[in-house]
Formats: C-alpha cells, structure tokens, sequence
C-alpha cells in the first residue's frame, strides 16, 4: 500500500470538483481517483513521530503540574488561584498556535492531549485552593464538556479519545452516586456527530478507525453500567443487538476487510462469540423477564421505559444495517444478522415463567459450535489463517470449559488438550503450505 501525505490527498480532493465543472475529469473518473485513494493508500504520516509528540506533551503537562506542587503549601491563595490558571492557558496558548498555523498532525495532536489535560489540572487546582466541596460526578462532568470542543476545533483524536474516556468515567462514578447516569447518551451526541464527520471525510484514515475504536470501546463498556437493569435480562436483548448491528456495519462500510482496518466487523465478531459464551451458561436465563421487575437505588421504576428506549435503538439499528449488509449474501453476513434474533426468542421463552434455562443454554452451545465450524470452513475455502484460528479457538473455548465442568479425569484432559494442540498446529501447516503454493502458481 503507497504511503501519501494527508494534506496532499486533501489538496486533491479539494482539486477533483473544480477539474469536474470544468470538463477536464469525469464524474466517474472523480469517484475512482477518491476511492483508489481511500482504498489503496494509507497516510504518509509517521505515527512514532506523532507517538513521541503526544508523550513529549504529557511528560510537560506533568511536569508543570510537579514544579507547582513543590511549593504549593508555602504559596499564598492569590499566588495558587494566578497559577492554578496557568496549565489551562499555556493549553489554549497552545491549541491557538495549532490552529493559526494549520499545524500538522503532531502539533494538533499535542496540543489537544496537553489542553484536555490541563483543563481537568486548573479545575483541580482550584478547587483545592479554595476548599471546594468534594463532587467527583460534578468535576468530571464539568471537565468532559469543557473538553469537548477541542475534537472539533482543532480535529485531534487524542482530544476525542480522552473525551470517550471521561464520558465513560464519569457514567461509572454518576452510576455510583446518583444512583443514575442517563446523561451518559446526551454526551453520546457530539462524540457522535465528529464520528459522522470523519466516517464521511475518509472512512480508512488512520484517525477514523481509531476513533471508531474507542466508541466502540466506549458504548460497550458505558452500556452496562447505566443500563438500570430494572426489567432483568433486556440487556441480553440490547447488548445482542448492538454488537450485531456493529458487525454488520462493519461488513456494510468496508467489505471484506479484517483485523484493524474494520473495527466494527471485529469489535461485533469478537462481541457476539463473547456474548454466546455467555449464553452457553444456564445461569444466564434464570430470573429474567417482566416477572422480576425490581425496584430501588439502581433500578429506578422509570428505568423500565429507558432501557426500553435504549434497546428499540439498538435494536433499530440492528435492523438498518442487517438490510443493508445482508445483499452481500454471504454465510457470516447471514448468522451476525440472525444471532439477534435468537437472543428475543430465548428471552422470550426465559420471560414466560418456565423452566428453560438449559435449553436456551443448549441452544447456544449449539451456536457457538455452529460459529467454530462456519469459520474453520470460511478460513479452509478463503485460505484465511485468520478466520481458520478465530473458528479453532472458538471450538477449543467451547469444548475446553465444557471439558472442565464436566470435571473428567486429568489423564483425559491431557489427551485432549494434546489432540486440540495438534489440531491446531496441523491446519496451520497445512493451511500455511496451501497458501505459499496459491502464491507460487500467481
């Protein structure tokens, strides 16, 4: 893959509409100069550079943060509260330099780590300066929207990251004191809208994945603890589709691709056989369903309509992207858009009041099997190494823990460990030989 810098390919893409109205390119012609550049390059930029840049500006921050606490105590309070503003403003010194310069990646990304930092550094600074009341919920609030800004103006995904971060932060601490932390979904919304942004301007740059990435991350992680659990078991539900509808979307925007470059088909792949495993257990259907509706600290009444809420969007958008992704009529395209279903139906089933904990969870040991065998055959047909470990891990994952609760001897369990291990070793050689042949012969 050609390695070009990113600010020629944004000269060029601000170059291809003049050339179109003047008749010099076509509109086809347009679209495939973007998408062989999109598809076929990857930014020249060198990420050790930007690496380096980002820890250079943390190692500063904090050692600024160090000199003023050498002396802190001997310092007066008008001395405290003039430098407790100075991290912040060196920051904004900073982030402006990037912007007045159209600074590079570096500067850009320096800038917004240093900024995010110094920000949550002043209000710290003086809260402690004037002894105000401890509210952790209220400090990481107040620091998360002040930092908000940044991964707009000045288009840092370091300063979104740290954002992510401090949104899922504080929903953990939120969770933990208000007994609630709903607003979680309202910071969802400019983390959102820079996501869209960059899924329009380049949907490979590195930035966009990465950002990708930490959303991702990020709703995963933030899901389960705002969700007030008030009507037990909707997160199976929830979490089925939006781990589903995330691999699909990822199937939909970047096709066939694997690994880092399709965070959503990854994250979702990895998310639904994590959430299978689960469901392999029958103590995951016992007590779910409108009969055990709770109530109290951490399960409000109104929480029934807000993860509610939460799962019809979840389960919208499962919906959206199954429509969108299924045309591809591929075999792993068809079981991602079906696990959802599955997951309803067994939750339907555990709501009823009967007993069918060990069935739901036979029919998921029989999903997992399923998922083990579709991909040793995808990796086996496609020569993908990839997709054949991915289907071997899942079987050995199944069959392993199925191994020990069944609690056989260790003589037996020797023997099979040793099989699986062979197993393993044996395709892969197999796999790896086929695959230098094909390459010989082209």
């Amino acid at each position: 893959m050609r390695k070009v810098a990113a600010k020629h390919i944004q000269w060029l893409e601000k170059e291809l509409p003049v050339l179109e109205v003047e008749g010099v390119i076509s509109p086809e012609t347009t679209k495939g100069i973007k998408s062989y550049y999109a598809e076929k390059t990857a930014s020249g930029m060198h990420w050790a550079i930007v690496a380096f840049a980002v820890l250079g500006s943390l190692l500063i921050g904090s050692g600024i943060i160090l000199l003023f606490a050498h002396n802190w105590d001997e310092l007066d309070r008008p001395t405290r509260a003039v430098l407790s503003f100075c991290p912040v403003v060196i920051g904004a010194i900073l982030s402006f330099t990037a912007l007045a310069k159209n600074g590079g990646v570096a500067l850009r990304e320096s800038a917004g780590i240093f900024h995010s930092l110094a920000v949550g550094a002043s209000i710290a600074l003086i809260g402690q300066t004037y002894h105000l009341p401890s509210d952790t919920p209220a400090f990481l609030l107040t620091w998360t929207l002040l930092v908000s800004p940044l991964m707009f103006l000045l288009r840092s995904t370091g300063a979104y990251l740290f954002y992510l971060a401090l949104a899922c932060g504080w929903s953990g601490v939120a969770q933990e004191t208000y007994g609630q932390a709903a607003g979680f979904w309202l910071l969802m919304v400019p983390a959102m809208v820079r996501l869209m942004q960059l899924l329009r301007k380049n949907l490979h740059a590195p930035e966009t994945l990465l950002s990708l990435w930490g959303i991702l991350f990020t709703l995963c992680i933030s899901t389960g603890i705002v969700f007030e659990r008030t009507v037990p078991g909707l997160w199976i539900v929830a979490y089925s589709a939006l781990l589903s509808g995330t691999g699909l979307l990822g199937i939909h925007l970047y096709g066939g691709r694997d690994g880092w470059s399709n965070p959503a088909k990854t994250f979702g792949i990895v998310g639904v056989v994590m959430l299978a495993y689960i469901f392999t257990w029958s103590d995951a259907w016992g007590g779910i369903g409108w009969n055990h509706v709770r109530s109290g600290w951490y399960h409000r009444e109104w929480g029934v309509w807000l993860d509610g809420g939460i799962t019809f969007v979840f389960v919208t958008g499962w919906v959206a992207a199954a429509v969108k992704a299924v045309r591809r009529n591929s075999l792993e395209t068809v079981t991602l858009a079906v696990f959802p279903l599955i997951t309803i139906l067994c939750f339907l089933l555990g709501s009823s009041g009967k007993d069918v904990e060990t069935v739901n969870a036979l029919i998921f040991n029989g999903f997992m099997l399923f998922l083990g065998v579709m991909y040793i055959v995808l990796g086996c047909r496609n020569t993908k190494l990839r997709q054949l470990n991915g289907g071997m891990a899942v079987l050995s994952l199944l069959l392993v823990t199925r191994f020990f609760d069944e609690e056989f001897g260790f003589l037996a369990r020797g023997i099979v460990f040793i099989v699986l291990g062979a197993s393993f070793l044996t395709v892969n050689l197999v796999m790896a030989r086929r695959k230098k042949q094909l390459e010989v012969v082209s």
